[in-house]
């Protein structure tokens, strides 16, 4: 996403950070929007007493599928529709590829780790799901930025996102390991 991201904004770095407040912005209603609708549907389900169980069984899920993990193909084709550029303003292009990312289902550049958080907000009431939904997109298409705001070209953005797809295979792992670990302290006590 930062390679769009700085393709609208190339030669205009005030109309680059324009767009991607906006992007981020809308990329936290994305994210607040897949939560809410979550919690809601766990809610009416009385999912919540179930919590324990089903964060740690999508936790122990994804910890399986973490460690089977096949290498994911980054780039151009996993983004968003980059043929609706010229066909609206870069604002309203901005929003709506915002919203798309930010709600976390849209591109399959996936980490696990995303199970463990549907899980949790699915059992953790519309308040949580609202709340982490919008920190997730916000966070997720914030790190879209740095790109733009250290004026890569596109090659280096490519490479900055092979070159940190380690990191973020071992930060998923992490993640879902805490998850894990604090259900089965919870279990305990």
């Amino acid at each position: 996403m930062g390679l769009s991201l700085s393709l609208l904004g190339r030669g205009d770095t005030r109309g680059a950070i324009r767009y991607g407040i906006v992007h981020v912005l809308t990329a936290a209603l994305g994210g607040a929007v897949v939560g809410g609708a979550l919690g809601v549907i766990g809610a009416l389900l009385g999912l919540e007493r179930w919590r324990f169980w089903i964060v740690g069984g999508v936790a122990l899920l994804a910890l399986a599928i973490a460690l089977r993990a096949r290498a994911y193909q980054l780039g151009r084709q996993r983004q968003v529709p980059r043929r609706w550029r010229g066909r609206a303003s870069p604002r309203t292009i901005y929003a709506l590829w915002g919203l798309m990312m930010g709600c976390g289902l849209y591109t399959p550049v996936y980490h696990t780790a995303l199970l463990v958080l549907l899980a949790t907000q699915l059992t953790g009431g519309v308040g949580y799901g609202l709340l982490s939904g919008a920190i997730f997109g916000f966070v997720r298409q914030l790190t879209a930025l740095w790109p733009v705001a250290r004026r890569l070209e596109p090659n280096q953005t490519m490479s900055l996102l092979e070159r940190l797809r380690p990191i973020a295979r071992g930060l998923n792992f992490a993640l879902i390991v805490a998850v894990l670990a604090v259900l089965a302290f919870a279990a305990v006590r």
